[in-house]
């Protein structure tokens, strides 16, 4: 599942490491997560603690809807 972490976190002049700080997840996990689909998405739960964590909806960070919209229709983000 494609996904705008790097981005977003790179925005947000996050390290990978401050991103997973106080997630149960590790950097080496996250810098997987961000190739864009070179491993399996990450579950929803940790999905979810990663938008939240970059202060964004979890639309904009992953590719959802599989259009690379990044967009929500409820939120309009």
């Amino acid at each position: 599942m494609k996904n705008r972490i790097k981005e977003i976190r790179k925005e947000k002049k996050i390290t990978q490491q401050e991103l997973v700080d106080d997630l149960d997840i590790t950097r080496q996990y996250i810098s997987l997560i961000e190739k864009n689909g070179k491993s399996e998405p990450p579950s929803l739960k940790v999905a979810n603690a990663i938008a939240t964590k970059l202060g964004v909806c979890i639309y904009r960070v992953f590719d959802l809807d599989g259009k690379e919209t990044y967009s929500c229709k409820n939120c309009r983000c």
